[in-house]
């Protein structure tokens, strides 16, 4: 049971936890800095995937159920959130 994912642009890994623990469960790559990214939850398929440039760089989880909420630790960076479909779609 997942209850929230943390997505580092720093090492390019995400970590999800469920409070008793946490795993690093991916490493991806092609991650720009000072350019913007997307993170799109898929309720309807359960998956969290990261985009740049209108580009999925990777499915950071799969198997997600439940009630979500977002949540941004940022620091001296602006962020939004919105509703929206993925790029291309």
């Amino acid at each position: 049971n997942v209850h929230c994912c943390y997505v580092s642009i720093v090492d390019g890994r995400c970590y999800w936890y469920d409070w008793a623990d946490y795993q690093s469960d991916m490493i991806f790559d092609g991650i720009q800095s000072n350019t913007p990214m997307g993170l799109l939850l898929d309720l309807e398929e359960g998956m969290l995937s990261i985009y740049q440039n209108g580009q999925r760089l990777a499915t950071l989880k799969d198997g997600l159920s439940g009630e979500y909420c977002w949540y941004a630790d940022v620091c001296a960076v602006t962020i939004s959130i919105e509703r929206g479909l993925a790029p291309g779609e």
